[in-house]
């Protein structure tokens, strides 16, 4: 039973994954580009160290780097020298990044959607708090690896 949870949660992270960049690429995104617009758009000017430190797991700096860069040359962000600190630079959300917030939010609310599809509402509640503990105990530091 326990081998068979594992191979689910590897399965649905997988189908997950995909089902997003395909939405995603429809707008013009790559997956994990969507995660910067919403962190901008939420506070725009932020740093690379502070995108990084924002991010809900795990991510090196230099990936956020690049992936800014990437966005970047796609015309969705652009970054500027920090006016307090001339060695920091912060990354703003282009009129083009802000324009794709609304179908990046829809792509996420499409995948929500079709992640719980013929679940009740009860079972959906229930479907968060097993995720939520799930997480928590791979994260814990209270490891037993």
């Amino acid at each position: 039973m326990r081998e068979e949870i594992s191979h689910q949660i590897i399965m649905l992270a997988h189908a997950h994954r995909q089902y997003a960049e395909e939405a995603l690429s429809q707008i013009g995104l790559h997956a994990t580009q969507e995660h910067i617009l919403f962190l901008l758009h939420q506070e725009d000017g932020l740093t690379p160290t502070q995108l990084a430190s924002r991010w809900f797991f795990n991510v090196g700096l230099a990936t956020i780097v690049k992936t800014i860069q990437r966005m970047e040359r796609a015309g969705f962000l652009e970054s500027r020298p920090d006016p307090r600190d001339r060695r920091a630079s912060r990354v703003y959300l282009t009129e083009r990044g802000c324009s794709l917030y609304k179908p990046a939010l829809q792509v996420w609310n499409a995948l929500t959607e079709r992640t719980v599809r013929g679940m009740n509402d009860i079972e959906q509640v229930l479907f968060r708090r097993l995720l939520q503990q799930a997480v928590e105990n791979l994260v814990s530091d209270e490891d037993e690896r």
